[in-house]
């Protein structure tokens, strides 16, 4: 499932970034890449805090959870944006963490428990979070995208002078 959102009032952002030079709006992602880190982790921490409401039902019933799945949900840079059209880009996932004396990796796991499988019901967690989040994320980027600029030309013009 696809979501896209338009992003309003950005336009005063985006005037900021082209006029500030090209070696501080590029040079390791500048402010673009801490902006979309940390939006990325708003949807993270989400994703975590449904992962721990899921376990909490398994406990339930005799089980005990070991929190492998809740700590292999990472924020990955993509080391590769462009092949999604993309300059920079974060992702929320699920490391290939394994579980202590076991072969079965975090990310069977949490697979298993999003889409469900003949055995067992979906039990979404990273869907909703990323749903209930979505505003929020996308919010975040864009304060820290202004702080971040605005950082960026107060430098550049500390060192015109």
């Amino acid at each position: 499932m696809a979501d896209t959102q338009t992003l309003k009032g950005l336009d005063d952002i985006l005037a900021k970034l082209r006029a500030l030079p090209p070696e501080i709006a590029s040079k390791r992602g500048g402010p673009v890449k801490s902006a979309l880190r940390k939006g990325a982790v708003v949807i993270q921490k989400e994703s975590q805090a449904n992962i721990r409401k899921v376990t909490q039902n398994t406990e339930a019933n005799g089980y005990v959870s070991t929190k492998t799945l809740e700590k292999a949900v990472v924020v990955r840079r993509d080391p590769n944006p462009q092949k999604s059209g993309a300059n920079e880009r974060y992702r929320v996932m699920i490391s290939r963490k394994k579980y202590e004396g076991s072969d079965t990796k975090a990310v069977a796991t949490g697979r298993w428990l999003e889409f469900g499988s003949e055995h067992q019901k979906a039990e979404p967690w990273m869907t909703p979070a990323f749903m209930s989040t979505r505003q929020k994320a996308l919010d975040t980027v864009v304060l820290e995208l202004n702080k971040g600029i605005d950082r960026a030309i107060k430098k550049i013009s500390k060192g015109a002078r």
